[in-house]
Parts: structure tokens; C-alpha cells; sequence
């Protein structure tokens, strides 16, 4: 993999990150969701291939990613099997390797929150990571009751805490969800790659697998285009990679607070 061209870090005084994507993998858990999906529709209707459910999620990831309306994958199947999911939500989250010790070492320079859209269990992983220990805010969706990319979810977490949006460094893997809605309150933005390094969780149909990794590269190259012509973000390969270069040019501050 290229790695992204060095960019200047900006001046910042403060850092929200986003967990899907930066913290942990997402696609564990959409797979698990997916083969949840695929079960509980098949034993709706039996005639249901394999064929026609990727098709189904195919048209289903495809329209959410280009901002077009969508209806629910097979819907009862897709929000039971989201309950079931939720239930697993500790076991199947798959930590991005080096993440917790770039979260650690950028805390220790400047004061560090969560803004994301995830369900109350990524809480739960977090705190067993040991994530919390170096956060000043964790900002969920579920909780807070507003979703990216509407901007206003970064901005409740910025009032919360008393910060200056424009000393503000927002991290995240999406152009879309994550930096556009933090141009739109003047905070710098950094978007890492998003990573490859998960594992599907275990009794994935093959053939579904390979459907959604083909999917998932269609999504990423949707994502990334619209926005591409007025991202200002800067660029790292992973929070680690971050981590060293903001690091590089910061003094180590006092702990804070942690705000629950």
C-alpha cells in the first residue's frame, strides 16, 4: 500500500476521533449483522440463494454510500438481527493494531474524545481496551441522539467540553461522516486509510464474504470521491502515524478530567 504524502500538521490544540475505522474495525461487525440477515431471511423464505441476498446487499450498501435512500436489508430479519449483533458486540470487536498506544501517546500531549456513530456497547469495548482511561468525552450517536454527518454531534461534544472548534483536530476514515461536518464548524480535520487488517468473524458464508469484500471496495471509492475536491484534511496511514507526527511538535500536558 502507498502511503499518503506527508502533509503539515496543523496547530491544535485539541482531538476527536472516531472509533469504526480508526479505534476498531467495522466490518466484523457488519458481518456478523450480514450472516445474521441472511439466516433469519432464509428461514422466512426458504427459496432465498445466496445469489440473490448479495444482490439485495449489494443495491442496499451501494445506495446508502452514494446519500440515496434505502430500505432495510430484508426487513424484520435486519433489525433482529442487529439486536443479536449488539449482544456480541464485545467479542466480535477487533482492536486496529497500535490504535490504543497512538490514543495513549496523543493524550498525553492534548485532550482527547470520542465522536461517533455507534451503539452503547462500543462504550463497553472501549472501557476494556482501556481507551477511556485517555478520553475526555466519549460522544455516541445512541446516546447524544444526533448522527453524523450532521455536524452537530462534534458540536455538542465541543460545547460539552468547553473547546474552540478552530483548535479542534476531528479524526476519522470518511470524508463524508467525518471531516466534512467538521470543515462546516471550522475544526482541522485528518483522515486515516481506512485499514485492512480484520478477520471475518467465524460461521461467514464464503460466498457472502466475497461479496461483501467486493462491496466494500465499491463503498470506499463512493466515499471518497464526492468529497475529494474540497477535503483540506490531513492525510495519515493510521492513528499511529498521526500520533507521531502531532506529537513531534507538542509539549506533554497535564491529565485532565475525564467528563462521563
Amino acid at each position: 500500500m502507498t502511503k499518503p504524502a506527508k502533509t503539515t500538521a496543523p496547530a491544535v490544540e485539541t482531538i476527536a476521533t472516531d472509533v469504526g475505522g480508526v479505534l476498531y474495525y467495522d466490518e466484523p461487525f457488519e458481518l456478523a449483522w450480514l450472516q445474521a440477515v441472511l439466516e433469519l431471511a432464509g428461514e422466512a423464505d426458504p427459496t432465498l440463494t445466496i445469489e440473490r441476498f448479495t444482490a439485495e446487499m449489494r443495491r442496499f450498501y451501494l445506495q446508502r454510500a452514494s446519500a440515496t435512500a434505502s430500505p432495510g436489508l430484508y426487513s424484520p430479519a435486519g433489525a433482529h438481527a442487529w439486536t443479536s449483533v449488539r449482544r456480541r458486540w464485545a467479542d466480535l470487536a477487533q482492536l486496529v493494531p497500535g490504535a490504543h498506544a497512538a490514543l495513549a501517546t496523543l493524550a498525553e500531549h492534548r485532550p482527547v474524545c470520542v465522536v461517533a456513530n455507534q451503539p452503547p456497547e462500543c462504550e463497553e469495548v472501549l472501557r476494556a481496551s482501556g481507551a477511556t482511561e485517555h478520553l475526555a468525552l466519549i460522544a455516541l450517536d445512541t446516546t447524544v441522539g444526533i448522527a453524523k454527518p450532521d455536524p452537530g454531534l462534534l458540536g455538542w461534544a465541543i460545547e460539552q467540553l468547553g473547546w474552540n472548534p478552530a483548535t479542534t483536530l476531528m479524526v476519522g476514515d470518511r470524508p463524508d461522516h467525518d471531516a466534512a461536518p467538521a470543515q462546516c464548524l471550522g475544526a482541522h480535520t485528518a483522515l486515516v486509510t481506512p485499514p485492512t487488517g480484520w478477520n471475518a468473524p467465524s460461521g461467514v458464508d464464503p460466498a457472502l464474504l466475497v461479496a461483501y469484500e467486493k462491496v466494500r471496495a465499491e463503498r470506499l471509492e463512493v466515499r471518497r470521491h464526492p468529497a475529494a475536491a474540497a477535503d483540506h484534511s490531513l492525510h495519515a496511514v493510521d492513528l499511529a502515524d498521526l500520533a507521531t507526527r502531532l506529537t513531534d511538535r507538542a509539549p506533554a500536558r497535564r491529565r485532565t478530567e475525564v467528563v462521563r
